[in-house]
């Protein structure tokens, strides 16, 4: 039976449908954005961080936000995959690179201008590393932040005094470093991460905390002997449950997802000695080196 003929009030309904279905898209992809950064496709996840992270700070809030929103839109005009883009794929990078400049440094005219153009770098290079079947993780963001701290004199952005870190002295350490994933310092804060992970993942992010709970005791143990070791405290709290969490979603087993945290607390220290008479943080470097070496190891089992 021949379809009839579309009638001109169909015609017109069709811009605003096609319009609101990428505006739904577009709005679930930014909110996701703050998930992914924690390995979750989820726009609720997201809504919920972001309301972790507003209650933080709002400043780190609003420059995540408009990150999450830039990202969004270079993805859309990039035309890289819708389902990727709904999901935050493309803009997590983004995202935490706003939360991280608002860390750093204080919001002006040059803040913003180079913050898009961070931005702007990171979702191509996300692309990049996607197409060649290679997990983006946070290197984007690892490395639009160390071209920004080489250049931080040079652009005129100036220093902003943050919040005071996490103290290793007792087992809240665990959930303060969670927080820090993405600047949130306050512990009770940083348990509300958790909660709104392990909502989504509960064995995947039960498996992260006990990594975190084994290198915090390790970190305890060594102090007493290496008082220097409490200045990479924080840094390592937040890359080793980082790999372990990451580890977790790439489907490796719980072993090498211990391995894959104690190897990331390696490297923090190994890159903190380095870098840290030059005055560089390492930011979430050793996290990607780890998970990067662990996955070309090829090991699947659970």
């Amino acid at each position: 039976m021949p379809s009839l003929p579309s009638t001109p009030a169909s015609i017109s309904l069709r811009p605003a449908l096609l319009s609101r279905r990428w505006l739904t898209s577009a709005l679930h992809g930014t909110a996701a954005s703050f998930a992914q950064i924690y390995f979750i496709p989820s726009a609720g996840a997201g809504l919920l961080l972001f309301a972790v992270l507003a209650l933080a700070d709002w400043t780190a809030a609003l420059s995540g936000l408009a990150a999450s929103v830039t990202a969004s839109v270079v993805a859309l005009g990039l035309q890289l995959p819708r389902e990727a883009r709904r999901v935050g794929l493309f803009g997590y990078n983004g995202a935490l690179t706003g939360i991280a400049f608002s860390a750093f440094w204080q919001p002006d005219a040059a803040y913003a201008l180079w913050l898009v153009a961070c931005v702007c770098l990171t979702v191509p290079a996300t692309a990049a590393l996607v197409r060649r079947n290679v997990p983006a993780l946070t290197g984007p963001f690892v490395g639009v932040m160390m071209l920004s701290w080489a250049a931080q004199s040079w652009l005129g952005l100036m220093p902003r005094v943050g919040a005071p870190g996490c103290s290793m002295g007792t087992p809240g350490f665990v959930f303060c470093a969670v927080g820090q994933v993405v600047f949130v310092a306050p512990l009770v804060l940083g348990l509300l991460v958790w909660y709104v992970l392990a909502l989504w993942n509960l064995r995947a992010t039960l498996w992260a905390l006990a990594a975190g709970v084994l290198v915090w005791s390790v970190l305890a143990l060594m102090a007493a002997h290496w008082p220097a070791l409490a200045g990479h405290a924080v840094g390592i709290g937040v890359n080793a449950f980082l790999a372990a969490l990451g580890l977790g979603a790439f489907g490796r087993r719980p072993l090498l997802r211990l391995v894959g945290a104690g190897f990331a607390a390696l490297l923090c220290v190994g890159l903190g000695t380095w870098l840290e008479p030059l005055g560089w943080p390492y930011f979430t470097l050793p996290f990607n080196l780890a998970v990067w070496i662990v996955l070309a190891c090829g090991v699947t089992a659970r």
